[in-house]
């Protein structure tokens, strides 16, 4: 597995989530779907790369991508990843000036 940084690890999260609209989410799970203009971005990223980011997020325990269907499907830990932390990574596509406020309540879960 690849070294990243912590800082590296919440940006790229935040950089890919931002084109993912809340497709569902219960406190514990959350399923995330590609917005119509985050679709081709999407689908030219690197899968592979996209879940090695995700897996190194403290309190997430299973993630599935779905490329073709272009959806993340993340089952986490709600005493370490709140449920409304998720609903704050969530809208950042619609109010990415609330970007740094979420960056740093993930950079202080992954500083633990």
């Amino acid at each position: 597995m690849e070294e990243y940084t912590n800082e590296f690890i919440v940006d790229q999260f935040l950089d890919n989530i931002r084109y993912l609209k809340i497709a569902h989410h219960v406190t514990g799970r959350i399923r995330v779907k590609a917005t119509w203009s985050g679709a081709k971005k999407l689908a030219s990223e690197d899968t592979d790369r996209l879940e090695s980011i995700i897996a190194r997020i403290p309190g997430i325990t299973e993630y599935r991508v779905n490329k073709k269907a272009l959806s993340v499907a993340i089952t986490y830990d709600p005493g370490i990843l709140p449920y409304e932390l998720w609903e704050d990574v969530g809208k950042l596509g619609e109010n990415p000036v609330n970007r740094d406020g979420v960056k740093i309540r993930l950079m202080e879960i992954l500083e633990g």
